[in-house]
């Protein structure tokens, strides 16, 4: 393929060298979350009884399906593979989503492709390229996960079926994002439309999984074409042909609409805007509103939505933790003996995570507008500096605010249903959730600083918060220092339910969230733009 594009060569090695950082983390993610799971389910369950056990329990519990498919049978390889194969499809097809946007059409919007361009470049060759590093990756990616769980015990055959059919699916979302990419004159559009399809493709694999008789909506999916390979049930290795033969007509849909439409500009045209803005589009805020709040929708619905999942199984609980292991690392996680609150605790203490996430990718949109140039078009007007970054942060914290709204209203609703006490139920979960926020804030704190200090390490943000993640959810089962598990914000918040609240270090947090946008803000103003 390469000999017939002027230039593919050269723009593979650009694209890897790029990612050269982000690559294997995105690989670690995928190879570690597998062979992890595979590890730590031969330690939960070392006998058939106990596997038999737990199998019932899942089979038994409403929303386990919905969450991460059927289950088929009693072998640690299953139960790994029901684990870890829906779970891996979407993290993998949400990598493939982000790097294909990412190197073709976020490089035409800012007009660094019409430089390649300039020189002798195939037309196609920026695409290819970016489909072949996607595709190499997700190939890579399941072959060692392949070889990797046989090392903790399992069977070679299963492991491959289980790592081709998570690359699999993200193969097929590459060529989704590559049609995405043609579609849509904005990186951001295909983006999120892309996402989109892939939140649809979730649900209705979880209607297939669910419901009897609709198992054919599995065939739908890519993600169900990864349940359907059936690692270590069957090994279904036909299968595969079903996302290759899709990937591979999407990928010759993509090039088809990349030679009939313009440089810089989608297939489809951009809606363009209103003639006249409205009074809530006015101002530094109303700026930051109509930016952010299409994904500040998105993200409450999807919260909301996994919220009222994840509470379905609160009544379930004490027979998905049968396992004595397995309550010492719910009772780690949620520092309760009582597993319905040591539940609710770890849960809300992952959408606490997912609230911070989204404040940085406010954070981080702002960034990109200053690196864009488009800031100096606001301060070309009256605007302060601190009225625009304040304007954003009001979104930051805002949009952290409704996800913690939506995940206690979700969790609570649906647990409060299974007891068949909604208000007390709602009242317990809705304060689990909000003791969240200071750490949420103080996260936030330390991203707008890093922006308003040290614009160019804004990315770090990113880094810091995979690290209190890391700490929150994984040190507390490794063991970890106390000293270096303080390090996290979360690791001070109160394990609700079924504990008491100290206020101290709640205040503090907020005290030192307050400090460091008021640091933030000061910095802001001092410091050269596009720095």
């Amino acid at each position: 393929m390469s000999g017939g594009l002027a230039g593919l060569r050269e723009l593979s090695k650009l694209a890897s060298r790029r990612d050269r950082i982000i690559l294997p983390l995105w690989a670690y993610a995928l190879i570690g979350s597998a062979a992890s799971t595979a590890y730590s389910i031969k330690g939960l369950f070392p006998d058939q009884a106990s596997r038999q056990e737990f199998v019932d329990g899942i089979r038994a519990a409403s929303g386990a399906a919905a969450l991460y498919g059927r289950i088929l049978d009693t072998s640690p390889g299953a139960i790994t593979t029901w684990r870890s194969a829906v779970l891996g499809a979407v993290l993998a097809a949400v990598m493939s989503i982000l790097l294909v946007v990412r190197h073709t059409r976020a490089e035409e919007q800012t007009g660094r492709q019409e430089l390649v361009a300039a020189g002798v470049v195939d037309r196609a060759a920026p695409l290819v390229a970016a489909l072949q590093l996607v595709i190499s990756v997700n190939l890579a990616v399941g072959v060692v996960i392949g070889g990797v769980l046989p090392l903790v015990g399992l069977p070679a055959a299963g492991a491959f079926a289980l790592g081709l059919s998570i690359a699999a699916c993200g193969i097929a979302f590459t060529g989704i994002a590559a049609v995405c990419a043609q579609l849509f004159e904005s990186s951001r559009t295909a983006n999120a439309v892309s996402l989109t399809l892939l939140g649809a493709f979730y649900l209705v694999r979880a209607v297939g999984d669910m419901s009897h008789g609709a198992e054919w909506l599995l065939w739908i999916s890519p993600i169900g074409w990864t349940e359907e390979v059936r690692p270590y049930a069957g090994d279904r290795w036909w299968v595969l042909a079903v996302p290759a033969v899709a990937a591979t007509v999407l990928i010759v849909v993509a090039l088809r609409l990349l030679n009939v439409r313009d440089f810089g500009s989608g297939v489809l045209p951009a809606r363009p805007g209103p003639a006249h803005g409205g009074a809530d589009t006015r101002g530094t805020l109303g700026l930051a509103w109509r930016m952010h709040r299409v994904s500040m929708l998105g993200w409450t619905l999807g919260v909301l939505t996994a919220a009222l999942v994840f509470g379905s199984f609160v009544r379930d609980v004490d027979v998905l933790t049968d396992s004595d292991r397995v309550r010492e690392i719910m009772a780690d996680l949620g520092g309760s003996q009582d597993m319905a609150d040591a539940y609710v605790s770890s849960v809300v203490g992952v959408f606490g995570i997912m609230a911070a996430v989204f404040a940085l990718t406010v954070i981080v949109r702002a960034r990109a507008e200053e690196a864009a140039g488009r800031i100096e078009l606001v301060f070309a007007g009256t605007p302060s500096r601190a009225r625009w970054l304040l304007g954003h942060l009001v979104f930051a914290v805002l949009g952290a605010v409704l996800i913690l709204v939506a995940a206690g209203f979700g969790m609570g609703l649906s647990a409060g249903l299974g007891a068949h006490d909604v208000a007390a139920t709602l009242g317990r979960v809705f304060g689990a959730v909000f003791v969240q926020l200071p750490a949420v804030l103080l996260i936030v704190a330390l991203a707008v600083l890093l922006f308003a200090a040290v614009p160019r390490w804004t990315a770090a943000g990113w880094g810091l918060l995979g690290l209190f993640a890391f700490l929150t959810l994984v040190g507390p089962q490794l063991k970890v220092s106390q000293y270096v598990l303080d390090l996290s914000p979360f690791s001070h918040v109160p394990k609700l339910p079924g504990n008491a609240v100290p206020a101290t270090p709640l205040v503090v947090m907020g005290a030192l969230a307050l400090v460091g946008v008021a640091a933030a803000v000061t910095a802001f103003r001092r410091r050269d733009l596009l720095a």
